[in-house]
């Protein structure tokens, strides 16, 4: 049982690590090698704990090896353009200034079903509606309305932006710990931090829950005790 205990905990931090150095993406971001190189990957690691005849060496080694090659392929793939297009190919422009290509259909092997469920899956049931359509390589559809059809925006209306609009806010404080990184390339101090907190009467980070910075100044924060209360209220 021991034995079995120790496979599984090797196997699962190995699987994490292999994750870890392929880099993350989303699913949909995927490529179909990297959608089976993953697939592959999780295969292999299920021999040492289904077969127990392998050794640990025997069933770790391959996972190790395309997890190094795949890594490596990556990595010439951020070298040479002329790599890249070879394996994962190139976009195709399926619908261009409103107009349906056919020639970039066909090459994709892609028919009017599946652009439609696409369409639809974006919230866009007419395919006059359309301007550009784009197929990327990882299979998702980007798409752009026609000019006329794009809702009207601050610019348009030229209509002052406010500065919060601009950045993110700026995570002060998560679970008690200070983000000193953030902190630090914003210009902001401990001794700043430390007398924005003494004006809720908070002595102590840790009695933070979370805390944050707006891009307009605003401070943002949450006690542990305010968290708390929160939780019992939804259970």
């Amino acid at each position: 049982m021991l034995g079995i205990s120790l496979r599984v905990l090797l196997v699962y931090l190995l699987l994490l690590l292999a994750m870890r150095i392929m880099g993350k993406r989303e699913i949909g971001q995927l490529s179909n090698l990297d959608f089976v190189v993953a697939i592959v990957v999780a295969e292999l690691a299920t021999l040492p704990i289904t077969d127990h005849n392998l050794s640990l060496m025997q069933s770790v080694l391959p996972m190790l090896i395309i997890t190094a090659l795949q890594v490596t392929v990556s990595m010439l793939c951020l070298k040479s353009n002329r790599f890249r297009r070879f394996l994962y190919g190139r976009p195709n422009v399926l619908i261009a200034q409103g107009k349906l290509q056919m020639a970039e259909m066909r090459k994709a092997r892609y028919n009017i079903d599946d652009l439609l469920s696409q369409l639809r899956q974006k919230d866009i049931f007419d395919v006059a509606d359309v301007n550009y359509a784009v197929l990327e390589t990882s299979g998702d559809l980007t798409v752009t309305v026609k000019p006329e059809l794009c809702p009207v925006n601050r610019r348009d209306l030229h209509l002052e932006c406010p500065v919060q609009f601009y950045g993110m806010p700026l995570t002060l404080i998560d679970d008690g710990e200070i983000n000193w990184k953030g902190m630090e390339d914003n210009g902001l101090t401990e001794k700043w931090l430390m007398e924005k907190l003494e004006q809720y009467e908070i002595e102590n980070p840790a009695q933070i829950f979370f805390a944050s910075l707006s891009c307009d100044g605003t401070f943002y924060i949450i006690t542990r005790e305010e968290a708390l209360c929160t939780r019992e209220k939804i259970h």
